[in-house]
């Protein structure tokens, strides 16, 4: 193989990298290394490779806890660390042993937006949206104007409303998410969005980012339009 192959080949692996997930029950442990960060507290127990994470905790090493549910990201990059962890449950509560519920529900939180994490294990495939189904969003755009329009907007900030249809987590770094809201014409009734926010398959949601226009991510691989830095609000009419 040659190098320029060679190179390709470690660039495709990398660019599809996909965090798989899966849920969890219970466990417990030992704790025999922490870090804080940000509003977030990283727990490795004893005997395990693996890490937890939840919501910012007063734990200290050699305490033991229990923790409850939540959902196992592998190969997971921590954009605040700057690391990757082979393995990494986000939970949904954890308590010192013998102390009771610390009430440390984990969630993705930005703003106004609170998304559980758990539900981003979603398997089953999110419906289109029919038109009509996603309401505009007033003084916004929709998704068939912003891809009619992409060349006038490179560089520009949008917002609109729409329905996720897929979220891949952590390709190169990012979360990118698939949007639609009824509108465009084929092919063009779809806008990937590239964002550090978690958000769950089915959510109705408000969108802002910034339009950009013949995205190269390498390989060979191209998008026309790309929404990048997006945030987003849930809808009160999400499910």
């Amino acid at each position: 193989m040659s190098n320029l192959s060679a190179l390709i080949f470690v660039i495709m692996l990398y660019v599809f990298q996909t965090a798989s997930a899966e849920e969890v029950g219970t466990g417990s442990g030992t704790v025999v290394e922490m870090m804080d960060v940000e509003n977030y507290t990283y727990l490795r127990l004893e005997g395990r490779n693996s890490w937890i994470a939840t919501t910012l905790l007063p734990i200290k090493i050699g305490e033991k806890i229990v923790y409850k549910g939540g959902m196992e990201m592998r190969d997971f990059y921590s954009k605040s660390l700057d690391r990757f962890f082979d393995s990494i449950i986000f939970v949904e509560s954890v308590s010192q042993t013998g102390v009771g519920d610390m009430d440390s529900l984990h969630r993705s939180v930005s703003g106004k937006h609170e998304v559980d994490i758990k539900s981003l294990s979603k398997k089953d495939a999110v419906k289109s949206p029919e038109p009509g189904e996603i309401t505009p969003l007033p003084d916004g755009m929709t998704i068939g104007e912003i891809v009619s329009n992409a060349m006038e907007l490179n560089e520009k900030s949008v917002a609109f409303n729409a329905k996720v249809i897929k979220v891949n987590l952590n390709i190169v770094g990012k979360n990118w998410i698939t949007l639609q809201d009824g509108t465009g014409q084929r092919p063009n009734t779809k806008l990937i969005a590239t964002s550090q926010e978690m958000i769950s398959p089915g959510a109705r949601v408000t969108v802002q980012g910034v339009v950009r226009n013949n995205v190269d991510i390498g390989a060979g691989y191209k998008y026309k339009v790309l929404l990048e830095q997006a945030t987003f609000v849930l809808n009160d009419e999400t499910p």
